[in-house]
């Protein structure tokens, strides 16, 4: 797994928009292709594809004249891997931008579920989706229904990546083993819905 060391490269990584680019660009791609796919207008998404190219997680590899135009085909890069890990110093150092970008990804879902259950009806509107369990689990439970999420959406076809703040920290025989109440709070929307409020 990719240890991310950059608090810029983290940023990309955790933008809604660039990692759709990204998605995207498994093949080579222009970026009226990349926007026909996101439902966006290219001039919106030209800033995004200069600054993850700037970033190497998306580079130029090919060009073709179409007449008076120049066609550019991009492609991520190697370094656009699947699975990250924020690096312990980077968290260290700039962990309130962290959280910043982590309540960027966590507020338009919150907002849309609120706007969902204000309209008070079981059948939403909007694909949005709440959950939240409070098991009594070891320490070993703990850590084995984590690994088994985490592989759940690694697990999800065409997943480009999976950013994980930080390693699972290690537990002592004692924590293994005790009974401690835990909260798991999961939330999914889509982001078309987000971006329509």
């Amino acid at each position: 797994m990719k240890k991310i060391v950059d608090i810029e490269i983290a940023k990309m990584l955790l933008d809604v928009r660039k990692r759709g680019i990204l998605d995207i660009a498994k093949e080579p791609v222009t970026v009226g292709q990349i926007a026909e796919e996101l439902n966006e207008k290219p001039s919106r998404l030209y800033y995004h594809v200069k600054k993850l190219e700037e970033a190497g997680l998306l580079e130029l590899v090919e060009t073709r004249q179409q007449g008076n135009l120049i066609e550019k085909y991009y492609k991520r890069t190697h370094a656009a891997g699947h699975s990250f890990e924020l690096d312990d110093a980077l968290l260290k150092e700039h962990h309130g931008t962290v959280m910043e970008e982590i309540m960027n990804l966590l507020q338009p879902g919150l907002k849309l579920l609120q706007s969902e259950l204000k309209k008070g009806k079981p059948d939403f509107d909007k694909q949005v989706n709440l959950m939240i369990s409070l098991p009594t689990l070891t320490g070993r439970e703990w850590e084995t229904s984590h690994e088994r999420m985490i592989r759940s959406i690694r697990d999800q076809p065409d997943q480009m990546e999976t950013i994980e703040e930080s390693s699972l920290p290690k537990l002592t025989e004692e924590q293994l083993n005790q009974k401690s109440k835990y909260a798991y709070i999961m939330l999914s929307y889509r982001v078309e819905d987000a971006d329509e409020e």
